[in-house]
């Protein structure tokens, strides 16, 4: 049988074998026969994994909750571990400013009402309304500022101001129906129901005052109500000290962030609440012997003489002192961050030489330029009202809210020793508040919705002197410090009467703050 021969496929053209690497063929598992092979080894090269690309929100959504305009310096999505530093002074990144941004800022317009223009009684003045302003309302505060060349740290802006330059109602900070002196700006008057009017300087610490002289109000002879105005509203003011979240279509002490004093019957009015002047030394007078005992006695049924009586009212032409007593700001932030303990804070281990800044504490302002009608203004966002102060004004029958300084809402929390003083003429008619609220963050907050950053001052949050008129009532302001009526304690008396007294000091006029409030811009 003959031998089958192979055939030879030499001629066969063949595909030439890949090269793999060797890595490819070893086993990911070892065995008896692949001792050494590597665990874990992969059978074939995958390609590295793709970055997780960022997700970030669209141009809107970042609009509609980071503010309207402005863009902060940090972009990148915030870690929850990250460590906590030093706050940044600066948030926004501005622009560089343009030619016009140097020139100072123009006079204000205002126009006379129509068709009857408002005329201060003695007929000396005018008073009118300023036109194409900023209103600070909906959560958003605005001030005056140009560029200069000289403030490269702060992005070539600061704060600017227009005349009548000096301490005087704010022209933003009031209702639009409020009518002012164009030459001094510290009459006002309202043809409407009431509206406010704040000032452009606070008080923050220690002991300040102002006066308010009723020009149009409560009859000065007769009763209260003219005969045959009984079924019409009548002209009336009512002043006090109110916080940056007091509402301006509304009277003074009219919820928690405002405290103010009625014209008729001389009432305290606070979250709507009527109430009567009182002096703390008669309340609180304890001796240790029967002659101590005898001249207290002697000089508390002196002060209640000088309380005012039901049928009492400041009528025009009277002058209205009010003084705001306030602890230092050292102690004021231990009562908002809630380490303030009685038994040991005192006001003599929290005072601090006069003019000294605390080094612990941070001044940041969040704000950014922004132009409106011929005028280049500060955009910030404003402190808003708090739910815990929503149920603290609550006019329900069951409200037993308490303010005191160790509340659990920071909000709640009260400053020990502070007062609200009145006076009349010049002299002391007592006292209207004690235990006022904290307003330091965070007891005052900005609307974290809007993307603002919680719990820093920006050093223009306190008690503002504020003035309401209701259908014609007029008034002028006085921050000193010349007064037309000295009260009795800037006469000598500088401690005062009851333990507010000893808390305050010296009396100064709160005008005074509207150059510290310059230099700490």
């Amino acid at each position: 049988m003959a031998e089958v021969t192979q055939s030879s496929r030499g001629n066969t053209p063949s595909l030439a074998t890949p090269k793999f690497p060797a890595d490819d063929h070893t086993p990911a598992i070892s065995s008896p026969l692949n001792p050494d092979a590597p665990v874990g080894a992969s059978r074939s090269s995958r390609p590295p994994a793709r970055e997780q690309r960022e997700k970030r929100d669209t141009l809107k959504k970042r609009e509609s909750t980071k503010g309207r305009s402005g863009t902060p310096d940090n972009h990148g999505p915030k870690s929850s571990k990250a460590v906590p530093g030093v706050p940044s002074p600066m948030r926004y990144s501005i622009p560089e400013p343009k030619l016009s941004d140097y020139e100072p800022a123009r006079d204000i317009y205002f126009t006379s009402h129509e068709p009857n223009p408002f005329i201060t009684p003695d007929g000396e003045h005018e008073l009118k309304r300023p036109l194409d302003l900023a209103e600070n309302k909906k959560g958003y505060r605005y001030t005056l500022c140009i560029a200069d060349p000289l403030f490269r740290h702060k992005q070539f802006y600061r704060q600017s101001d227009t005349r009548p330059f000096g301490p005087r109602m704010s022209f933003n900070d009031s209702d639009k129906s409020i009518h002012f002196s164009a030459s001094s700006g510290r009459i006002v008057t309202n043809e409407k129901g009431w509206r406010m009017s704040k000032a452009n300087v606070c008080a923050r610490e220690g002991t300040s005052y102002f006066e308010v002289k009723i020009l149009r109000g409560v009859p000065k002879e007769g009763p209260v109500v003219p005969s045959g105005g009984e079924t019409t509203p009548q002209p009336h003011i009512r002043a006090g000290w109110a916080r940056r979240e007091a509402p301006l279509d509304a009277p003074v002490g009219f919820d928690g962030y405002s405290y103010g004093i009625t014209d008729i019957r001389v009432d305290t009015m606070h979250r709507s609440r009527p109430g009567r002047l009182f002096h703390p030394s008669a309340n609180k007078a304890k001796a240790t012997s029967k002659s101590s005992t005898a001249s207290k006695n002697a000089k508390s049924n002196k002060l209640a003489e000088s309380l005012p009586t039901t049928d009492d009212a400041f009528r025009e032409g009277d002058i209205l002192g009010l003084e705001l007593t306030l602890p230092p700001l050292s102690l004021h932030r231990k009562v908002v961050t809630g380490m303030y303990n009685p038994a040991v804070d005192n006001f003599a281990s929290s005072q601090s030489a006069p003019g000294t800044l605390d080094p612990n504490h941070d001044i940041i302002r969040d704000r950014i330029p922004v132009a409106y009608k011929g005028h280049m203004y500060f955009e910030s966002m404003d402190y808003i009202s708090t739910k815990p102060m929503e149920t603290y004004a609550d006019r329900g029958p069951f409200n037993k809210v308490t303010p005191n300084p160790n509340h659990e809402e920071a909000a709640l929390r009260s400053l020990p020793r502070s007062s609200l003083r009145v006076y009349r003429n010049g002299k002391l008619l007592g006292t209207a508040f004690e235990n006022l609220l904290a307003f330091l963050p965070p007891a005052s907050q900005p609307s974290a919705a809007q993307g603002a950053r919680l719990g820093f001052d920006d050093a223009m949050v306190g008690y503002f002197p504020a003035v309401a008129a209701f259908t014609g009532g007029v008034a002028e302001v006085n921050f000193g410090p010349e007064w037309w009526a000295p009260p009795e304690r800037a006469k000598g008396e500088v401690g005062g009467d009851g333990e507010a007294g000893e808390a305050g000091g010296e009396m100064k006029g709160v005008g005074e703050r509207f150059k510290e409030q310059i230099a700490e811009d």
